[in-house]
This record gives structure tokens, sequence and C-alpha cells, in this order.
């Protein structure tokens, strides 16, 4: 460990991970983006704690993670609604945080969706990277899971001085999307809804069930499935992130970030990137509805969630910058 950070000792994890935005530059290398599938959450998470850009973060699926701190740390927990506690007391997520030296931050019960981010001011430091990220990559083999006893290196050099017990850390609201209801995915349209003719339809006609067949490379849903009468062949192209392509059988297939970056299945829709970030936290048997929208209301949901995570950057770099630190 270098000395003058902090050190993140992970005391209770199962599915967690070493996550950062991916590389979306990594196509021309024939390499997925990956990273964390709900990017808002990732970055608003960075946004809380003052970082200038997003570094590293702590993501959990499901279940819970408990890591301490042999140093004071700024910290923000985002993400799905779970119970979150620092030093054993009651601690708000979506909400800038001190943990004192000494104490563990713990996030339990994960409810309402799948993934929590625990962020640090400084980030979490750790392990190698790929291509500039340390995004799992589940095909290469590549990626840090958090397993009890890790350490890790976080923050930067020098303390926080937290002997008055008092932190000049606002009360945020949580953000709350607008234009969408909190099951509805926005879906602008496909490369191949033609071949569907009138059926494409179909897919706003009712509500689709996720299964338990999801990961970082795709997400399984049953429901009405849009029946293609051009039975022509498609060869295999490059595909986006949020394609929901029509493989056949009973479910349709929505293409995550860990996809691999071709495929054959006709594209009857493309679920916009705001909406992505919410698909990532439909658990296996929740509902979705899909629901058109025109690229316009799909660049106005993007606009927002940059807007919040640099409002939120800019406002709290400034508190934080006025939080005393004592040397390393």
């Amino acid at each position: 460990m270098s000395s003058g950070t902090s050190t993140a000792t992970v005391a209770e994890a199962i599915f967690a991970t070493l996550q950062d935005a991916g590389r979306p530059a990594g196509a021309s290398w024939g390499i997925a983006a990956n990273g964390a599938l709900d990017q808002f959450s990732y970055h608003y998470g960075n946004a809380l704690v003052g970082n200038d850009r997003s570094l590293p973060s702590l993501e959990t699926v499901m279940t819970d993670l408990v890591v301490r701190f042999d140093r004071a740390v700024v910290a923000a927990v985002t993400g799905a609604a779970a119970t979150v506690t620092i030093g054993g007391l009651p601690a708000r997520m979506n909400q800038t945080v001190v943990v004192p030296a000494g104490a563990e931050l713990a996030v339990r019960d994960i409810r309402d969706g799948l993934r929590c981010y625990v962020s640090v001011f400084g980030g979490f430091h750790g392990g190698g990277t790929f291509l500039g990220s340390v995004a799992p990559d589940r095909t290469l083999r590549f990626g840090l899971d958090l397993v009890p006893g890790l350490t890790l290196d976080c923050g930067p050099p020098g303390r926080f001085d937290v002997s008055s017990q008092e932190y000049p850390f606002p009360v945020l609201d949580p953000p709350r999307r607008p234009l969408l209801a909190p099951t509805e995915l926005g879906v602008l349209p496909g490369e191949n809804r033609d071949l569907f003719e009138n059926q494409a339809r179909d897919l706003f006609e009712d509500e689709y069930v996720m299964t338990d067949k999801t990961d970082a490379v795709g997400s399984r849903l049953q429901g009405r499935i849009p029946r293609r009468f051009d039975k022509r062949e498609i060869l295999s192209r490059a595909l986006p992130i949020g394609a929901i392509e029509v493989p056949g059988g009973h479910e349709l297939l929505i293409l995550n970030r860990g996809r691999g970056l071709s495929a054959g299945y006709p594209v009857i829709g493309v679920v916009c990137t705001s909406s992505m970030n919410v698909l990532s936290q439909v658990r296996p048997g929740e509902r979705v509805r899909f629901v058109p929208i025109t690229l316009e209301t799909a660049r106005r949901l993007r606009f927002w969630e940059a807007e919040i995570i640099r409002s939120t950057r800019e406002r709290m770099t400034k508190i934080i910058d006025s939080v005393p630190v004592t040397g390393p």
C-alpha cells in the first residue's frame, strides 16, 4: 500500500467488484465497454464526494458489503435502496458523509433494485487496469472481485480533521427521473423494425418480466414477442448498447455494456442510455414497459442526468475543499 493514503479493508462481500466507467473507446480494439451498469448512480456517487472526475468505486450486487477504513474518508452510497450504517449508526444514501477512522461502512438489505455503489473522495485504488480501466471483463477474465480481507488504497494523502464531528454537507433529495415513470424504458426505433411490419407495435402493448438470465452481457425479458414477417438472413454487424434483439422463442434480449460487439439477430428497438441505467436495477420477476420516444426526448433525459452530475460535482467540490485536512 502506498504511504499517506487511507486503507479500505473489505470485511464482508459476496458479489462485489472494483468498478468504474468502463472502456468506451474499446470498440476500436474489439473490446466491450463494460463498466458500471448503472452509469448514473456510479457517476453521481463520484460527484457527491467531490471527485473532479469519476474514479473507481465499489459495486455490490444484491448482497451485503462492509468496508472498514483506517483513516477518515468522505464517502457516498448510491444506487438501489439499501440500509446503510457507519460505525453501526444509520446513515443516508445519496448523501455525502464522513466515515471516521476505524469505522465500518456497511451496505445491507439491498431492495428496490440490484446494485449499490460506494464512492470515496480520491477513489479506490488496487489491482490492475486494462485499456486504462479497472472494469471487470468476464470474457477476458479481468477484474478485481472483492473478498473479505482484501485491502485497497483510497483517497488522497492526508486525513480529514473530524474532531468537531460537524461537516458542512447539505442534505440532498435523491434525483427523480423526469418524463418517464419508474418502470418505463424509453425506446428508439431499431434498424430492423421494418422486418416486423405492424407487429413492431406489440413491443409497446404489454409489460415484460425480467428473467434471472441477466448479466453484464445482456438481459432477457419474457412477454409478448413481436412476430417477424421478413425471414431474410441478417448478417452479423456492430450493435449498440441497449439494442433489443428478437432471437426467437419467448424472450427478448437487451444488450448490456459487456455485450459482444456484433450479432446477427434482428433489432426491433434500442433502449436509450438513460433507461439502460433503470434497466440495470430491475430485479428478476419485476415488470417493465417499453415506451416509444423520440431522439429529442432521449437527449433530454441524457442531458438531465449530465446536468445533475455536473451541478452536484461543482457544489460538492467547493464544500469538500473547505474541509480541513491534516498531513499524511
